[in-house]
């Protein structure tokens, strides 16, 4: 993969409509310090629906594919710095990190961009919200800062408990990510499962998801999660991959009526995302 690092204008972009501002809760901002993503080659990435919005591809260079490059905006904890400081209304902001790219992909063992963007974080506790959406149980480095933040809810992709999936996670990773939410839950930092697209599972995946202890489970499909009704999905490497059909929301409906069943905090796709609760101390 190929590593540009760039000065950027602004880390906090404004959301005004879309997947975001779907819910009763909405997000003000979304923040994501990389254009492309280092997992962009591996399973996630032949159906991740950023490799098509504007984010990459006018960053991109002719020829480059997702997952071949990775454009990284180097100031972001300083920009982040700048524009908290000067913000009028802190109370009110609910920041999604991040839509386009995640938050802990390999390169952030060695950037720390994310860890750079907690510590100015750190530095304030009146924001109502910022949700940490990874797929990566490295998260788990981050657990003593995400404890000082008292608005931070980390949002963790367990998209089945299946590993024999030949465009899922391995049945390593699954177990990984189970614990990782499990080890958060313990420290006290509140945390979201996405179940977001939902994959074919086991009879076994409400309940062990049940068991992490989250906070929150959300759970989405290819035809509602991708934007675009599934024109997005259809287009893509996935497509071809599937042995199943993927436009049918049946296997993530049965999944979330499993859950709700036993859980107050099971939400569903868009709505479900943008639904975290205001906090209280600051309710207005």
């Amino acid at each position: 993969m190929r590593i540009r690092t760039i000065q950027a204008k602004s880390i906090l972009t404004p959301q005004k409509r879309g997947f975001l501002t779907a819910g009763e809760r909405p997000y003000s901002h979304s923040l994501s310090w990389a254009a492309g993503c280092g997992y962009g080659k591996l399973y996630c990435g032949a159906f991740c629906y950023a490799r098509t919005l504007p984010n990459w591809y006018f960053a991109r260079r002719p020829g480059e594919g997702w997952g071949e490059a990775l454009i990284v905006k180097e100031n972001a904890p300083e920009l982040l710095a700048a524009q908290l400081a000067r913000a009028r209304n802190r109370r009110g902001m609910r920041i999604f990190m991040s839509p386009v790219t995640d938050p802990y992909q390999p390169i952030e063992r060695k950037l720390r961009l994310t860890r750079r963007c907690l510590e100015v974080f750190a530095r304030y506790d009146d924001l109502d919200l910022l949700l940490i959406q990874t797929r990566a149980p490295d998260a788990l480095d981050d657990l003593d800062l995400m404890a000082r933040i008292p608005y931070v809810w980390l949002g963790m992709t367990i998209e089945t408990d299946r590993g024999d999936l030949p465009y899922g996670p391995s049945q390593a990773q699954v177990e990984r990510r189970l614990t990782a939410v499990r080890q958060a839950v313990e420290r006290g930092v509140k945390a979201q499962i996405a179940v977001s697209p939902c994959l074919p599972y086991s009879p076994d995946f409400a309940r062990r998801l049940l068991e992490t202890g989250a906070q929150r489970i959300v759970i989405d499909t290819f035809a509602i999660g991708d934007g675009s009704g599934g024109r997005r999905t259809g287009s893509s490497p996935f497509a071809a991959l599937a042995d199943y059909d993927w436009h049918d929301d049946s296997i993530a409906e049965s999944l979330y009526h499993q859950l709700n069943a036993y859980h107050d905090g099971v939400a569903w796709s868009g709505p479900g995302f943008a639904g975290i609760p205001a906090r209280p101390a600051i309710e207005p």
